[in-house]
């Protein structure tokens, strides 16, 4: 599984339990345990979104990567002067990051839903079987209206499916971009673990 494709899960997972009205830029931690990922060179990495700046906390010296939402960065406090090309770099990481935050909620949301569906189908199929027992339900009628159901349940989770499939793309560019952070910012491959 790619390294950064974990970080989406992990997302994901923190972005499915939030309320639909909540913004993917207040306040949430993400643990990503990176033993065998070369994304932050195989450290662990809290990554917290705080109102509107993805700052990303080394486990264990404590060392910061501050990625504001007007396209700053910031090294362990200290505000980085970038040449027009970083910035850039700094604005299009931010962005996609943002993006891949606001889909992977999205579509853990609509997982969710999918789910609520699958079961009240697996419901009505136990109802409906008890109907049929009690002869006040033909079965035919029953496995007709199932079908249909489950059909409309397959369709959705197979556009879910397409959506998943996109997100992952744009994971595997963002993980490329954090690469090309690395490498074209000294203050970033100096740390040793981002």
């Amino acid at each position: 599984m790619k390294p950064f494709v974990i970080v989406c899960v992990l997302m994901l997972a923190a972005v499915a339990w939030m309320p639909a009205s909540a913004s993917a830029h207040k306040n949430i931690t993400i643990r990503h345990d990176c033993e065998d990922s070369n994304l932050f060179r195989g450290d662990n990495v809290d990554i917290d979104i705080d109102d509107g700046s993805i700052v990303f906390t080394h486990e264990k010296d404590d060392e910061t990567v501050e990625i504001t939402e007007d396209g700053g960065l910031v090294v362990n406090g200290t505000r980085m002067h970038l040449a027009r090309d970083q910035r850039k770099l700094v604005e299009e990481y931010y962005e996609t990051f943002d993006g891949v935050m606001d889909e992977a909620k999205q579509i853990g949301l609509e997982g969710a839903k999918i789910g609520v569906k699958g079961a009240k189908l697996g419901i009505s199929a136990v109802v409906g079987a008890l109907l049929c027992i009690t002869d006040d339900k033909d079965a035919q009628d029953l496995e007709i209206e199932l079908d249909r159901k489950g059909d409309k349940i397959e369709r959705m989770a197979e556009r879910l499916e397409k959506r998943a499939k996109k997100l992952e793309a744009r994971a595997e560019r963002l993980e490329n971009l954090h690469g090309d952070l690395r490498s074209e910012i000294d203050e970033l491959d100096d740390l040793g673990w981002f």
